[in-house]
């Protein structure tokens, strides 16, 4: 008899359910983590500041945050409300930092 063919080992029916069900517990765990590690990742990407809070975020003053909207910040106004979105605050100020080493 070819080696290949040949079982490693033999399994009762109830071990071969248990072990079924043991691996598909394991791998719907894995898949729910990586979907909230996702979801949270997600969140984060969309994370909204308003005025005062990306002042702080940024650890600098209104004024500032003022002088960056009009160099080109890119923000949304709610009403009266203006927001920023975190991940264009962070690419516009790397936008920033390799202008300056051109520039400077």
């Amino acid at each position: 008899m070819n080696t290949d063919h040949k079982p490693l080992y033999s399994l009762t029916i109830g071990e071969f359910v248990a072990l079924t069900k043991e691996l598909i517990d394991k791998a719907i765990k894995e898949k729910k983590e990586e979907q909230m590690l996702n979801a949270e990742n997600q969140k984060e990407k969309e994370q909204h500041f308003s005025i005062k809070e990306l002042a702080d975020f940024l650890h600098c003053s209104k004024v500032s945050i003022h002088n960056y909207k009009k160099m080109g910040l890119p923000f949304y106004r709610i009403g009266r409300k203006i927001l920023f979105k975190k991940q264009e605050v962070l690419n516009f100020m790397k936008g920033l930092k390799s202008k300056r080493v051109i520039i400077g």
